[in-house]
């Protein structure tokens, strides 16, 4: 396989599920304005607040909130810090509320989950509220915090999320990247997003960091596992021993939840 910086000098090779329709015809004034940030440290963040905010963090965060919302949680409280999230979750509390979370991919000693959405079934979650804590993906949520509207979205549910987008004239994809460095598999998921999106969005109007992200989702998106294995994130989680959450969170459009937040917390779109 070619390696993820190849993606940039190779030409796009376009496959079905990814091609868009002809733009000819259509009138500017309805297309989307979309604006891809490809790591949180770079995002405009006054910016935010009169757009829609897609946050995406395939490896892990965004993945397992969808998990989570799938299997029947009531909601997910996003905190930034471990000692918040331990306050917000004590001891006594715990059959309404679960600690979860990581840094730097490993779990948080005396939580009860970490960040591997396949630990966020039915039995464990159903009903229940998750405070949540991460290294990247609920940093962005907070920097989400102001936006018109902020929606979760992974490789799992990405179909989802472009239809929950239909109608909108203005909005931010908001790649986490991992501590400041550009993740290729958030990239991924923005291009394939983009291109769900259709004739929704007006490829001549791409900022450079979107075009990137649409020629690797048009190169690597129909084998988006091997391409995931091979990224920085996917390795690194592969050697702490999270190899099937690797090819969990490389699933293309399998759910059709849409995590929104609401009021601090994070809840399914009905």
């Amino acid at each position: 396989m070619q390696s993820v910086a190849g993606a940039l000098d190779a030409p796009a090779v376009r496959h079905a599920p990814f091609e868009r329709e002809s733009l000819d015809g259509l009138d500017i004034d309805c297309w989307m304005n979309i604006r891809l940030y490809p790591t949180l440290e770079q995002v405009d963040r006054p910016a935010l607040q009169d757009s829609a905010v897609v946050v995406i963090d395939v490896l892990r965060a965004s993945t397992t909130i969808v998990a989570a919302i799938d299997s029947g949680a009531e909601k997910i409280i996003p905190i930034a810090d471990v000692e918040t999230a331990s306050r917000l979750a004590r001891p006594s509390e715990r059959d309404a509320k679960l600690l979860a979370g990581e840094r730097k991919g490993c779990p948080i000693p005396g939580f009860d989950l970490c960040n591997s959405p396949e630990e966020f079934t039915a039995e464990k979650v159903r009903g229940r509220t998750i405070v949540f804590t991460t290294t990247n993906g609920t940093r962005a949520i907070a920097v989400a915090a102001k936006a018109r509207r902020t929606i979760i979205c992974a490789m799992t549910n990405v179909r989802a999320v472009a239809s929950a987008l239909a109608g909108e004239r203005e909005a931010i994809v908001l790649c986490c990247g991992t501590e400041g460095s550009v993740s290729a598999e958030d990239l991924l998921c923005g291009g394939i997003l983009l291109a769900s999106l259709g004739d929704e969005v007006a490829s001549e109007t791409l900022t450079d960091s979107a075009r990137i992200a649409r020629i690797i989702a048009d190169r690597y998106g129909p084998d988006a596992e091997t391409f995931i294995r091979s990224c920085d994130h996917g390795r690194r989680l592969i050697e702490l021993g999270f190899e099937k959450d690797v090819a969990f969170c490389s699933r293309v459009g399998v759910s059709t939840s849409v995590p929104i937040v609401k009021g601090g917390a994070i809840v399914a779109l009905v």
